[in-house]
């Protein structure tokens, strides 16, 4: 029978410092985020959202859902937006034309701030679904993060509008996923399941979100699907810190229509690039809009020196001799 869930609010400082803390001794505060500026761990990329790739296509962080204050709630055994005592499944948020999801295009990525995590080993997959009639539906991909790759001393800012977004794992797909016909769908996490494992997202504080009862929701343990604004549920307003990374087609524009693979995919080094036809060229955009890496290329497979790179989020073009053009997202680490 449904019921009300309740929560606290866990000191911020504490979760990025690392300091130990217990579920029923934590400090019940609010921390602004100003006070992250100040944290020697924690460091800015500024970034302009909307980078132009040529007249043709935008590639886009869809964040101006996520203002307010930042703030990680906390349960007697675990957190609203990560593992907890009810046995949640899955956190998720949805995007439609309200929230800056494109009628066409792809989605690359998603974007998480995850700063608490404990890992005996364990992984989690972060996925698309199709909205349907409100609820996740279909999934239309997915991509599993390692526990061991998520490090909760670092995090990476946009700055925009609102103020500074934040994220600290980049999880890409190896391929695009198409933005569903309707233009709206659902990015999530499901939770890590094994003993010992846990993951927490950041939300935005109760009030800062007004479309929770429509937009923000989750799995429990039964697999049913609720709100966050359900008053038989959490009862909260918030968002969830989950941002995915889109490429918006032109009209007359028709990307990703042949068969490509990068990787590996977080590169540290070099990244392989392989296409279902003969290459022209390959360009790499940082995202604060620069062309960092431009160079003619020919076969199907090309190999690209990204060591120079600093870590972040980068976009590459692909122009095929017959003129098709492959966009897609890489992660610098």
């Amino acid at each position: 029978m449904p019921f009300l869930k309740t929560v606290e609010v866990y000191d911020f400082i504490k979760i990025f410092f690392g300091i130990d803390f217990y579920f029923y001794a934590i400090s019940l505060i609010f921390v602004k985020i100003i006070k992250l500026i100040n944290m020697k761990k924690l460091y800015f990329l500024a970034a302009t959202l909307m980078v132009s790739l040529g007249a043709s296509a935008q590639n886009d962080t869809l964040t101006e859902f996520f203002t307010g204050t930042p703030t990680v709630y906390g349960t007697a055994g675990g957190y609203l937006a990560g593992n907890n005592e009810y046995g949640d499944l899955a956190k998720m948020q949805l995007f439609d034309a309200t929230y800056g999801a494109p009628a066409g295009g792809s989605i690359n990525g998603v974007l998480l701030w995850a700063p608490i995590k404990a890992d005996a080993g364990g992984s989690f997959d972060v996925v698309i679904y199709d909205n349907n009639a409100g609820a996740p539906g279909t999934v239309l991909g997915s991509t599993t993060i390692s526990l061991a790759d998520v490090d909760t001393t670092i995090a990476t800012g946009f700055s925009v509008a609102e103020g500074t977004v934040l994220y600290n794992v980049a999880a890409m797909f190896s391929s695009p996923v198409n933005v569903p016909a309707g233009g709206s769908f659902w990015a999530g996490v499901v939770l890590p399941t094994a003993a010992g494992d846990t993951l927490a997202l950041v939300s935005n504080t109760g009030g800062d979100f007004m479309d929770a009862a429509t937009h923000t929701g989750e799995f429990w343990s039964d697999g049913s699907f609720y709100t966050m604004g359900d008053p038989n549920n959490w009862g909260l307003d918030i968002a969830l810190a989950i941002f995915p990374v889109v490429t918006t087609a032109s009209a007359g524009v028709t990307m990703n229509t042949i068969e490509a693979n990068a990787y590996p995919n977080p590169a540290s080094d070099v990244l392989n690039i392989a296409v279902a036809e003969p290459m022209n060229s390959v360009t790499v955009v940082g995202m604060d809009g620069r062309t960092v890496i431009s160079s003619a290329v020919a076969g199907m497979e090309t190999t690209v020196d990204v060591s120079p790179l600093l870590p972040g989020v980068y976009y590459f073009t692909v122009v095929t001799e017959k003129g098709n053009v492959v966009r897609n997202s890489f992660v610098k680490k």
